[in-house]
């Protein structure tokens, strides 16, 4: 029986990884984005199939849900984002929204539509977050932190929702630190410390998953650095992350 992946922001990176991996242990990747031509590369490489849409529209989303919806999904992937970088004050208000839409609107959508069959039949979504969504705040990256914020927050939610009710499905939250990927350019920035390889990331999202860990947070400096983000005073540690951007910003 065909078992079908479904990975949004498939065109590459983290996304494009994680694709090739679940093609490894036998299921058919579904890679979503916008870009049809970096689609069409992956899926080559991959031997997947691809959905071109606009995650940040809401109609867009629904489409990508009634497409699939009697097809055998066994796995969502909610990995699409990007960044703003930038002064609150300053950075451009629709890119934000746009960016809320993606990073925050379309994970809360595709779960709540597939979700409902997963719990009929079984099956797991995956939100990428970040370790930025266990921090306090990020300044000059305020409105990306808060979109992960959120993602973390809704995952862990859902995730308590299921395990009361005994659920065959599964919802978890991955938190990687800095990736080496697209991600940076499109945010304007540098990245402040060597950004993990995107293959071993992907490993390390897909082994979480597997044991149904519901907070993935991959990496001991990563680890270590979201305990002291959560158990440390507020202050410093919005001080430390500003001065993190600050270095980003100057790239």
């Amino acid at each position: 029986m065909e078992k079908l992946a479904l990975i949004t922001g498939g065109s590459g990176g983290l996304g494009e990884c994680l694709a090739a991996e679940l093609a490894a242990k036998g299921y058919r990747p579904v890679l979503v984005g916008r870009k049809e031509k970096k689609l069409q590369a992956v899926a080559a490489r991959c031997g997947g199939e691809i959905f071109v849409c606009d995650l940040s529209e809401k109609e867009e989303c629904r489409r990508l849900y009634e497409a699939y919806r009697k097809r055998p999904v066994q796995i969502l992937i909610n990995c699409a984002g990007f960044g703003v970088y930038g002064d609150f004050a300053g950075t451009e208000l629709e890119e934000e929204m746009e960016m809320a839409a993606v990073n925050s609107l379309a994970v809360h959508r595709l779960t709540k539509l597939f979700l409902p069959d997963m719990e009929r039949r079984g099956g797991c979504i995956l939100n990428v977050a970040s370790s930025a969504g266990l921090a306090p705040g990020g300044p000059y990256m305020a409105a990306y932190y808060a979109t992960k914020a959120y993602v973390v927050s809704l995952t862990l939610g859902i995730a308590e929702e299921l395990r009361a009710h005994k659920s065959r499905a599964y919802v978890g939250a991955f938190c990687p630190g800095p990736i080496d990927t697209p991600f940076f350019d499109r945010a304007g920035i540098g990245a402040a410390v060597k950004g993990a390889e995107p293959l071993q990331m992907a490993r390390a999202a897909i082994r979480g998953m597997e044991k149904r860990k519901i907070l993935i947070v991959p990496g001991t400096a990563n680890r270590l650095a979201c305990l002291a983000a959560r158990l440390l005073p507020t202050r410093p540690v919005l001080a430390v992350n500003r001065r993190i951007q600050e270095k980003k910003g100057r790239k």
